[in-house]
């Protein structure tokens, strides 16, 4: 009985040992397990705390360039503002002077205003002696003129009146002359009053500028037309372009113009050389022109031979050319000379007005 009740009891002894030793076993994997379990968990935290401690370090290193960057801009605004403080002292002090300079203009200015209204007093009684002595020298310009015109009217008239008389008092003395003689005294008379006539209506045409009788009309008659008022000595050759072109002109002062540009082209060839008239159609105008042999216009005086009572001839009024400026501009035209070859333009504008 004690020996089996010993052996019992060591088997309960035993039984329980090995149900401890179990429960141990089990206790101590869990325990490893929880151990391992919080192992990486520990890990995880540590590299959590790793990655904190990075992101801290990189929040630090940039908080440390901002503040640097901070700093940074801190110096510069005091520099800054040391340079503004120097030049806000430097600008008050140009202040000063610009308000003592204003000062001194002001004053300046009040003088400068004041001597104005000096001067415009003397401008306007310059201007009032100036405009007397003008109207002094225009009275004074226009008589010297009238003088010069007079002048030379009384000069061109008096030789041809002074054959005129002669011729008439001849006639009228000596009943008996031949007939012959008789005739050519008459025809003496006649060219005289013509070129008496001639000097009139220069004169006349010079002073009254009358209005354009417009046509269509073509140039080569009124060039012929003009040809049959002159005498064309025997050694002197003439040549007409066939070619022709229709203007819009007054024929009959056209024809003037060319007879005075003929009578100048005769008068120049000296009864010997050639006179050539051409007429040039081009795009918008129509340039008639007279082409002769003579010596030409010295350069020196070409600027004048349009000028009214300019002449180198003992004879004429000075006006024919003047005239026939005139008359081409009031056709809307111009007239020019050209020397070497001599030779005088007509040029006319095509289009109708």
């Amino acid at each position: 009985m004690l020996v089996s009740d010993s052996v019992s009891k060591d088997d309960s002894v035993l039984k329980n040992l090995t149900e401890i030793s179990v429960n141990a076993l089990k206790d101590l994997d869990l325990a490893k397990k929880e151990l391992k379990e919080n192992d990486l968990k520990m890990q995880e935290m540590n590299k959590l705390a790793n990655e904190r401690v990075e992101e801290m370090s990189r929040v630090n290193q940039n908080l440390q360039d901002k503040i640097s960057f901070v700093e940074n801009m801190t110096k510069s605004i005091q520099e800054k503002n040391e340079k503004l403080e120097t030049e806000l002292k430097s600008t008050l002090g140009e202040k000063a002077n610009y308000h003592k300079l204003n000062s001194m203009l002001k004053d300046d200015l009040a003088k400068v205003i004041k001597k104005e209204k000096e001067l415009a007093l003397k401008q306007v009684f310059l201007e009032k002696k100036i405009e007397d002595q003008s109207d002094d020298l225009v009275r004074s310009e226009k008589m010297a003129i009238i003088g010069q015109f007079t002048s030379r009217l009384a000069h061109d008239i008096r030789n041809p009146l002074s054959k005129l008389k002669m011729s008439h008092d001849i006639l009228c003395e000596s009943p008996n002359l031949k007939v012959m003689e008789k005739i050519k005294y008459q025809q003496r008379i006649s060219t005289n009053i013509l070129k008496m006539t001639h000097i009139i209506e220069d004169v006349l045409e010079f002073v009254r500028m009358t209005k354009l009788e417009l046509r269509e009309n073509s140039l080569k008659p009124i060039i012929n037309s003009a040809l049959e008022d002159l005498t064309i000595p025997k050694k002197v050759t003439l040549t007409i372009d066939e070619n022709d072109a229709t203007v819009l002109c007054d024929a009959r002062k056209l024809d003037a113009v060319f007879v005075n540009i003929l009578t100048n082209s005769l008068d120049a060839v000296k009864d010997s050389g050639y006179i050539e008239i051409k007429i040039i159609d081009m795009k918008n105008s129509v340039e008639i022109y007279f082409e002769d042999s003579g010596e030409g216009i010295s350069p020196d005086i070409q600027e004048k031979i349009f000028e009214p009572m300019f002449t180198t001839k003992q004879h004429g009024s000075g006006l024919g050319l003047s005239i026939c400026k005139m008359i081409v501009e009031q056709h809307g035209g111009k007239l020019v000379y050209r020397n070497h070859p001599s030779a005088f333009s007509v040029i006319l504008p095509k289009v109708k007005r």
